[in-house]
């Protein structure tokens, strides 16, 4: 069942419901939510020049700023998970780059780093009683996933992954072991390594061309 997790607010503003259109939020459902689920804001497509440098650059510039002021372990973390999912790609890189073969160069294992989960910085996400926010929050088809930067929270029946000051260190690949397995091998499954740097297709715009 479809649900919208609000994100980017330290708490919900009083009077407004989490599905309340007014809020920055992202619809979940039944399938995991990655980079590539939608197209970014074009605020943040702005700032990439087209490499994939670039891009990702653009993508940490916009989780920084959804992160919040005076948060340095929300950035640490953000930096973290950009730079563990490409050290797993390049641990992989043989395999990713025999999936493209067939595309004739077109595609570049890196490409593959917008399939994996998105995180959503500053997620409020529903409880046993009521909305709990939370330092991150990932959706990996079946449940949100919470990441804990060591406030204690949330608790409150929701699946919650603690990282600890000791993983938030210059070794990538040590935060995706503290992860679920939703975190790794995220391109099974995937027909192409879509990109979320793309412009959206306006409601209704097919339905009413010639």
């Amino acid at each position: 069942m479809a649900q919208r997790i609000p994100f980017g607010m330290d708490r919900m503003p009083r009077g407004l419901s989490p599905d309340d259109p007014r809020l920055p939020g992202v619809i979940v459902g039944d399938t995991p939510l990655r980079f590539n689920s939608e197209p970014l804001p074009a605020e943040a497509m702005a700032q990439a020049t087209g490499d994939h440098p670039a891009r990702l650059a653009a993508m940490r510039g916009w989780l920084h700023a959804l992160c919040g002021d005076y948060a340095p372990a929300r950035i640490r973390f953000a930096d973290l998970y950009l730079a563990a999912i490409a050290a797993h790609i390049d641990a992989h890189r043989d395999e990713l780059a025999q999936m493209l073969r067939r595309y004739d160069g077109l595609y570049a294992p890196e490409d593959w780093l917008w399939s994996a989960l998105r995180p959503l910085p500053r997620a409020l996400l529903r409880g046993d009683n009521g909305m709990v926010a939370v330092d991150f929050a990932f959706w990996d088809r079946t449940q949100a996933i919470a990441i804990d930067l060591g406030s204690g929270a949330p608790g409150n029946g929701i699946l919650t992954c603690r990282v600890t000051a000791a993983t938030l260190t210059d070794n990538p690949a040590a935060l995706l072991t503290v992860l679920p397995d939703a975190f790794r091998a995220f391109w099974r499954g995937e027909t192409l390594p879509r990109s979320p740097f793309r412009r959206g297709i306006p409601r209704g715009v097919l339905a009413e061309a010639p």
